[in-house]
């Protein structure tokens, strides 16, 4: 981590700094060791929280804040959302994720029906909890359709079902009573059903990240063949257009996330842009995630309006995010509170 730059906090001389609970997380590339780096560069203090242990919940007592990047699998997700429901919404605890948020982290379903509810130009998508509901709209969508689960990233749980037959079949075993397989092994898809609306694109994906009012971006080619640019690995480093950045701005906005990826593409038949999905925590696995001209940096906004400035630097989101997150919740929390522990 050499190569990146620390991220500094302003942080008002009156105001304490919180204790910081910090949890390691289990991804490949991982999120604890750049939180660990801000706090270390900020002189917060801080201690490595093992929330898996029995003793978690009298553990919690001694922090102000919670740090957890839970990893996109079910049963750690329940974890996550099981212990910050009683952290935040019991002992009062500033949780990052925050419950809400966790809520919404690689919840498919709960995403869409958000984002339609914001009016944000998603992709169509029918989702039932209902096996006779499920069968007639087979009967009358366009093939071939997108299949997915409602956890996973990557594209995987992700598949493409050419024909009704094969829809019925799925469905059938859907609302059967072990559900479907999935590719997470003790894990059924059961009782309900994601079918998204195949969307021919121009050959690429399109995501951009937000952070506070910080943008990142970059295109993610689709393979030859292949409808999924999710989980390729094959960016191309132009900027993403302001129209695909004023959109993922939004979706922030609506959600009121800390940092938010967007996924979108162009609808090659109107060419508008759609939102394909969303993700809170998304790999990061260099400190390159937006090149202008070459260089690496960030667009920053300063305003509600679209007038931004390219801003050069190699810094982690990870930081970037955890500094917006003291910032904003910490920060209002305490200066709410008149600089008393919250």
């Amino acid at each position: 981590m050499e190569d990146a730059e620390h991220v500094l906090l302003e942080w008002p001389a009156d105001v304490r700094k919180p204790h910081v609970g910090l949890v390691r997380d289990i991804d490949s590339y991982p999120y604890w060791t750049k939180f660990r780096r801000l706090l270390q560069a900020n002189d917060i203090p801080f201690e490595i929280y093992d929330i898996h242990r029995s003793s978690w919940l009298r553990d919690a007592r001694r922090f102000d804040v919670v740090v957890w990047r839970p990893a996109s699998f079910p049963y750690e997700l329940d974890e996550c959302r099981r212990k910050f429901h009683i952290l935040e919404g019991m002992l009062g605890m500033l949780c990052y994720p925050s419950f809400a948020e966790a809520q919404l982290y690689e919840d498919k379903v709960t995403q869409y029906d958000l984002l339609k509810y914001h009016g944000l130009p998603v992709i169509d998508t029918f989702i039932s909890n209902s096996e006779e509901e499920a069968l007639e709209y087979l009967a009358t969508c366009e093939y071939p359709v997108v299949w997915k689960i409602t956890t996973g990233s990557g594209s995987v749980g992700v598949e493409l079902v050419p024909n009704r037959r094969i829809a019925e079949r799925w469905v059938r075993q859907v609302f059967s009573f072990a559900g479907r397989r999935t590719y997470w092994p003790y894990v059924s898809q059961k009782n309900y059903v994601y079918l998204q609306r195949f969307v021919p694109n121009t050959g690429t994906d399109i995501r951009v990240i937000v952070i506070g009012s910080l943008v990142f971006g970059f295109h993610r080619d689709v393979p030859q063949g292949e409808f999924r640019a999710s989980g390729m690995n094959l960016l191309r480093w132009d900027p993403p257009p302001l129209a695909a950045i004023r959109l993922a701005r939004r979706v922030a906005q609506a959600l009121d996330l800390p940092s938010i990826a967007v996924d979108m593409l162009t609808d090659a038949s109107d060419h508008d842009l759609r939102i394909i999905e969303m993700s809170s925590f998304s790999t990061v696995d260099m400190v390159e995630a937006l090149r202008h001209d070459g260089e690496v940096g960030a667009y920053v906004f300063d305003g509600p309006g679209d007038e931004h400035r390219f801003v050069p630097g190699r810094v982690w989101m990870q930081e970037l995010t955890l500094k917006h997150l003291l910032e904003t919740r910490w920060l209002a929390r305490e200066i709410r509170a008149g600089g008393e522990p919250a």
